[in-house]
């Protein structure tokens, strides 16, 4: 990492890169994982748009490595981890939203978007809504048989 500038520096010019880039497509921008609580200088960003500019999901991740991670890690020398995703697809469950609730900062967030939706996530009625879909079958394991 640079050693002349901070690290909350940093999330703010990845932030302002983030929403120059999105611009009224942006919902949230939000920062969680390991380096809020001091342990690693990896930066963890979840950033929600509103709508797919491009139907495909790789070309949208593809568009933010070239445009967002790969400048902001030159540039800073911090690994920038990411989960881009549309509201359609921030609303069904993701296993790394388990660690986005240990620790998060949001930092731009229009009509408190994020903030209802983690505490959706979080409120173990309405989450099993969100997994209702999944069919895992057990197979039992006996060596006997």
């Amino acid at each position: 990492m640079n050693d002349e500038i901070d690290l909350e520096t940093i999330k703010n010019k990845i932030s302002k890169r983030i929403k120059d880039y999105y611009k009224d497509n942006l919902v949230s921008i939000v920062y969680y994982g390991n380096h809020l609580r001091g342990k690693t200088v990896e930066i963890d960003v979840l950033v929600i748009i509103e709508r797919p500019y491009d139907p495909v999901k790789m070309n949208r991740i593809a568009d933010f490595v070239e445009n967002i991670r790969d400048p902001v890690e030159k540039e800073y020398g911090v690994q920038l981890l990411f989960d881009l995703y549309t509201k359609e697809e921030a609303e069904n469950f993701h296993v790394g939203y388990l660690d986005i609730a240990e620790a998060y900062e949001i930092i731009y967030d229009k009509d408190n978007y994020f903030n209802k939706l983690i505490k959706e996530m979080a409120d173990p009625n309405k989450a099993i809504k969100h997994v209702e879909y999944l069919n895992i079958e057990y197979i039992s394991i006996d060596k006997n048989n």
